[in-house]
């Protein structure tokens, strides 16, 4: 009920006046709170800008010095290549450059030109040199800033189907060697079945960790069987790594080894050192103490069990 005080219209206890001060009050609050709000998105839409250039541009320091790298070692490696004697890494054939026939690509990856050669041996396709020369320790780091800025497509399909193939049984033990830095749902689905999986992926091993996967120590060995996808074809001495399988096997355990890389495909890639076409598998294995017992060729999903004997 409105009534006259003073000549100040009063409604339900609080005047005109006291009303339109608190309208106005609040009016300001808002366009205050608007103001900061948009100070806040700008300063925030300048800094994300910032750091996209700092990242653009670290993506591009990066890359020069990647490529300055592989382009001086290409340089450096041609008369090299020239004089010395070479070693296929399967099955041991050593000849001259001239005595390989010689595949020749580039790395998309910013490694430079990737010159390998055909075993006529065993068939495999190895190389290239420059890359098979390096120690470990860079080999690591290599990886390592790959991983910084890639991740492989989920590849848990093909990862399965190379697990199934060794006709697991229950109770047993299994490692999966390279199982990939959280790309895919191997690990999750194969625990969830009720199977016993220890994982191994030496260029991203935190992201295992983080998913809660037992991680291979290392050390310990005795498993059933060893299964992966899209690795063989990174081993750098496929010798040795097959004869570390072999230790890590309990006697009579297979392991099966899943990758397109049985042809020559996705050669684009500094990281592939090993082609395993025609003999290659067979003769790999018989020099470490494995025979093939199974293989499946399916499209670009291609895979060899491996026996130990």
């Amino acid at each position: 009920m409105a009534r006259l005080r003073g000549g100040i219209v009063m409604v339900a206890g609080l005047s005109w006046l006291g009303r339109l001060g608190a309208s106005q009050a609040t009016d300001l609050a808002l366009a205050e709170t608007a103001a900061r709000e948009a100070a806040a998105r700008a300063e925030a839409d300048a800094l994300r800008a910032r750091l996209d250039k700092l990242e653009a541009q670290a993506a591009l320091t990066e890359r020069y010095f990647t490529e300055a790298f592989w382009s001086a070692l290409d340089v450096a490696y041609e008369p090299i290549l020239a004089q010395r004697s070479l070693t296929c890494i399967v099955c041991g054939h050593t000849d001259g450059r001239n005595g390989f026939e010689i595949r020749e690509d580039r790395c998309y990856f910013g490694g430079g030109r990737l010159e390998r050669y055909v075993c006529p041996g065993c068939d495999c396709v190895f190389g290239p040199q420059k890359y098979l020369d390096l120690d470990e320790a860079f080999v690591g780091k290599d990886y390592q800033v790959l991983y910084s800025r890639y991740a492989e497509g989920d590849t848990t399909a093909n990862e399965l189907r190379a697990f199934r193939s060794l006709q697991a049984e229950p109770g047993g033990r299994y490692l999966d060697w390279g199982a990939g830095g959280g790309w895919n749902r191997t690990l999750e689905t194969l625990k969830g079945e009720g199977w016993d999986i220890v994982a191994h992926e030496p260029n991203a091993a935190g992201a295992i960790a983080e998913s809660g996967a037992q991680v291979w120590d290392g050390v310990s060995g005795g498993f059933d069987g060893i299964f992966s996808n899209n690795v063989i074809e990174h081993f750098r001495d496929p010798v040795a790594q097959f004869q570390a399988f072999h230790a890590l096997l309990k006697p009579g355990g297979k392991m099966a080894h899943a990758s397109p890389c049985y042809d020559y495909c996705f050669a684009f890639t500094r990281f592939h050192s090993v082609f395993l076409l025609g003999r290659s598998p067979n003769i790999l294995a018989e020099r470490t103490g494995f025979r093939v017992v199974d293989s499946e060729r399916d499209g670009e999903y291609i895979n060899h069990v491996f026996q130990r004997v």
